[in-house]
């Protein structure tokens, strides 16, 4: 009896003890939920959304009395827990918000809430690939790029962001940032022999900047490469003023087109060999100085650029005037070496100018002839050579040679003393 009376007493007290937990339970309200990056805007948690772990995560307050009640962190799966006495109502404030756009920052409640928080910024994603069949769709086939996609810009509150990221095996990256405006830059792929293939859409890199914007709440981007044939070419060579000779001094301008035949766009290069000239301009769409010259801008496939140069001709002789293509495109090997102004090249003849006077008007005076009267030399017999005397002495000529042979000497002995 007394062994009973003992079971039904502990019996009693352990549902004493039971009923203690369930008792405060009823006095306490939970409030739990996660904080994500909401990339498609639904407001609702989906399965590989981001989420804020490790965070500062929710603060309440008690709205009756308008005090801070406690914190709660986000744990390593970004969700919090806030276990909270019934009986006030509370607010519950997302405290990881900043750069980000909230659908609602904070709720009011007094009873078990599941909230969840979803913050919007800036999410940016594409693929980075070869589009070998061009048809601007990742194919799983297609090959992956390896290069660093790049990101920077400036978020809503002035903060400088730069981020990058390597493109995963099957070519897609993302980023996920704080509200702002963005730039994203594709990597330069010359190296591997790929270029950024034409834009067929908004989606697409610029293949002429290597760039695109993003200041949209998603922005889908691509940087579809592909193996380009690069080829630079000069035409239409041609020299004016167009004539047969050319005096040194004389300006000449030379004229001829820079253009792109390959498929990708980029600066065009050429070497000027020749004219032996002072270059006295070129030009605005070119920069350059000493015979070599880039375009200014980028030259797409198919367009070309007019070059004028001007020169001053400095040197007679047959002048070569020769152009040259530099066989590269944007860094692109050029695949025609034959149309790069070989085969266009001029040679124009220079000649020095005349130093020839012409005569002047003589008065009637200079013009008339003096009168003279000639008398024929009369030969005289009996020298010894036996030859007819002129007349002439020969000792008048002899003398003026001695005196000038002496003149000279006694200039080079005055010369030497001097140098001595």
């Amino acid at each position: 009896m007394k062994k009973q009376c003992a079971v039904a007493m502990t019996a009693a007290f352990l549902l004493a003890g039971a009923a203690v937990p369930a008792s405060a339970q009823d006095e306490t309200i939970t409030v739990e939920g996660v904080i994500f990056l909401d990339r498609n805007g639904n407001e609702a948690y989906d399965a590989g959304e981001t989420v804020r772990a490790n965070g500062p995560g929710v603060w309440v307050t008690n709205l009756d009395t308008n005090e801070k009640v406690a914190e709660f962190r986000t744990d390593a799966n970004g969700r919090y827990r806030a276990v909270l006495p019934k009986g006030p109502r509370y607010m519950v404030i997302n405290q990881d918000k900043d750069g980000f756009e909230l659908p609602w920052g904070a709720r009011p409640t007094d009873k078990d809430l599941t909230l969840d928080f979803p913050l919007w910024g800036r999410f940016i994603d594409g693929f980075s690939f070869v589009d070998t069949n061009g048809d601007g769709v990742k194919q799983a086939e297609e090959k992956a790029t390896t290069g660093e996609i790049k990101v920077s810009g400036k978020t809503q509150g002035g903060a400088q962001v730069d981020v990058a990221a390597t493109p995963g095996a099957d070519g897609s990256f993302r980023f996920e940032l704080p509200v702002g405006a963005y730039t994203v830059t594709a990597p330069d792929l010359v190296r591997q022999g790929l270029a950024l293939a034409k834009p067929l859409g908004a989606n697409d890199i610029d293949w002429l900047t290597g760039q695109a914007k993003a200041d949209q709440r998603n922005t889908r981007i691509d940087a579809r490469y592909f193996e380009p044939k690069a080829d630079s070419a000069v035409e239409d060579l041609a020299v004016a003023p167009a004539k047969d000779t050319y005096t040194v001094g004389e300006q000449i301008d030379v004229r001829f087109k820079l253009a792109n035949k390959g498929d990708v766009p980029g600066g065009l290069r050429f070497v000027m060999f020749g004219p032996d000239a002072k270059l006295l301009s070129h030009s605005g769409n070119v920069t350059g100085a000493n015979g070599d010259f880039a375009t200014v801008a980028k030259v797409l496939p198919g367009e070309s650029v007019t070059v004028e140069l001007k020169f001053e001709l400095t040197k007679a002789g047959a002048i070569e005037i020769w152009p040259f293509a530099d066989p590269f495109v944007g860094g692109h090997k050029d695949v025609d070496r034959t149309n790069q102004g070989t085969a266009i090249k001029k040679t124009i003849n220079v000649v020095e100018k005349s130093t020839t006077t012409p005569p002047t008007s003589a008065s009637p005076s200079e013009t008339t002839a003096p009168t003279t009267t000639t008398t024929p030399a009369v030969a005289k017999a009996g020298n010894k050579t036996g030859l007819a005397s002129t007349g002439a002495s020969p000792l008048g000529f002899l003398a003026l040679g001695g005196v000038l042979l002496a003149a000279g000497l006694s200039v080079f002995f005055v010369a030497r003393r001097r140098r001595s």
